[in-house]
């Protein structure tokens, strides 16, 4: 029998629906680990199964699209690894009750998966790995009285899955999940900053002219900017326009903002300012122009709260600049998660 393909880390190639999510009710005495987690998938499953629990059947209505995926399966709620040391195989699973996958404290989140006969979808809970965090008091919660942290939820599943998954959360939790609307100043400066970091070695130095240009024309690609006005009384046939850039000017353009006066934190988007206001008579600046959305070879953001995140290109040696580029874009979403409970 010939091995089976590792599967791909499941952050990536999937259109995702962001959520932010106040602090998780674990308990003082509840561990965080695969065994309990595998409690808490059996919960939700006879939730979605629509068996009866005291006396009352639970579950989702027949008249669903989720009836054109099949029946369902399995339900599965795990501790998340890091990229670093994910096989994707099954020895992440749980065997009974044995807990084979690293604790909470090396984890990066957790991984919620329903799969059906035709189809499976996917949670994603992440923590913020980049916080003073006493790892001793994983399972606990920060505050000591039982409320551990996932700001960022992210999901790849339709409503008819997403509102009975966040209700779950809610009744098991006490915790409350809102919609992640990303401002138009931290969709341009994630762009920016994206272009910086995938531009810079793996001993954090800055690439030379030519090595960044080729990596910005092949991971990046072209830039598509989507652009929105909020115009009182204004046209409401006028809702966004797209601005294109092919991938050979983007390193031009990033070239340019740099040598604008004072020095821009944000290059790219000061060259594409100044170009449209010139060219087009638009001010991007102006309050009444929002940026609501940006899309790359490299990733994909909006306003409305969609995320998707390009496979990241490694070299031969393990380098990759760009598996480093979204670790932080996503570490960013993270910390604005957080900020905006």
């Amino acid at each position: 029998m010939a091995p089976e393909t590792p599967q791909q880390y499941p952050l990536y190639d999937a259109t995702l629906t962001l959520q932010r999510i106040s602090p998780l009710y674990i308990g003082s005495d509840t561990p965080l680990e695969n065994a309990t987690l595998q409690i808490y998938a059996q919960q939700f499953r006879d939730i979605l199964a629509g068996d009866v629990l005291r006396g009352v059947r639970v579950g989702l209505s027949e008249d669903t699209s989720i009836a054109r995926v099949g029946a369902l399966q399995t339900v599965t709620w795990k501790l998340l690894p890091d990229e670093d040391v994910w096989t994707g195989a099954d020895e992440t699973q749980m065997t009974g009750n044995e807990d084979t996958t690293t604790s909470l404290a090396a984890s990066r989140g957790m991984q919620v998966t329903i799969t059906y006969e035709k189809g499976d979808y996917t949670a994603i809970l992440l923590r913020d790995m980049q916080g003073d965090q006493d790892e001793s008091a994983i399972g606990v919660g920060l505050d000591g009285y039982g409320f551990q942290s996932f700001p960022l939820l992210l999901m790849k599943m339709p409503a008819t899955l997403r509102d009975p998954f966040t209700q779950f959360l809610a009744d098991t939790f006490d915790a409350r999940a809102s919609t992640f609307r990303l401002p138009s100043l931290f969709l341009t400066t994630a762009l920016d900053q994206y272009l910086a970091y995938i531009c810079v070695g793996e001993d954090g130095e800055p690439l030379d002219t030519l090595e960044s240009s080729r990596i910005l024309r092949t991971i990046i690609g072209s830039i598509s900017v989507e652009v929105g006005f909020d115009i009182p009384g204004g046209s409401t046939t006028l809702k966004t326009i797209q601005i294109h850039i092919a991938s050979e000017d983007v390193p031009r353009m990033v070239s340019r903002g740099k040598r604008l006066v004072d020095g821009p934190e944000t290059p790219f988007m000061a060259a594409l300012t100044a170009y449209v206001k010139a060219h087009l008579a638009l001010d991007l600046s102006h309050d009444m122009v929002n940026i609501v959305g940006v899309h790359c070879q490299a990733f994909l953001l909006n306003s409305a709260g969609k995320a998707k995140f390009g496979l990241p290109h490694v070299a031969d040696d393990g380098e990759s600049p760009q598996r480093r580029a979204t670790k932080r874009l996503i570490h960013g979403l993270i910390a604005t998660a957080k900020k905006g409970r």
